[in-house]
């Protein structure tokens, strides 16, 4: 009877060790795939692809663990941002996006080497949790300055957004 209980007590020990590894696992992956936030939020680049060249307009592709759309219907957008220019962003509100020769994000970009990065954001603009970034050659004509004021506009500044 002893060894009866103790294979007994083998057998449920190697269990709950596979059990808790499998855990344990399971959480890091997690963790690593929706970039640390939490909840669960995931977005990733689908294109452009790591090392693209990319010309102004491009599309951008994503996916994202949350339904995007605009601020004002309260759901999800991302930030599409380039180098450390956070500040400069174009607002993505689907899955599939163009993003314009004027957009914020790429205004005034050299042609050369940068990294494309895209954070989820609530609908009030507050960071999600996830991010992605992916590293592309912006082409010859880089991004398009301002457009010119040509006298009209009174100097309004054109570009950025002012949420």
């Amino acid at each position: 009877m002893h060894i009866s209980a103790a294979l007994l007590s083998a057998v449920l020990l190697v269990g709950a060790t596979a059990c808790g590894g499998s855990e344990s696992s399971s959480s890091n992956v997690s963790s690593e795939a929706d970039g640390g936030g939490s909840g669960g939020t995931k977005v990733a680049i689908e294109s452009p692809t790591a090392d693209s060249t990319i010309n102004t307009p491009f599309t951008v592709k994503v996916t994202s663990s949350e339904d995007l759309g605009p601020s004002d219907s309260g759901k999800h957008h991302i930030h599409l941002y380039f180098d450390d220019r956070e500040d400069q962003y174009e607002i993505v509100e689907a899955a599939d996006w163009e993003v314009p020769a004027d957009s914020p994000a790429v205004e005034g970009l050299e042609p050369g080497e940068h990294t494309m990065h895209i954070s989820l954001r609530n609908a009030d603009h507050s960071a999600a949790g996830s991010e992605g970034e992916t590293m592309v050659t912006l082409g010859e004509g880089g991004g398009e300055a301002p457009p010119e004021d040509n006298g009209s506009s009174g100097g309004a500044s054109s570009g950025g957004y002012d949420y």
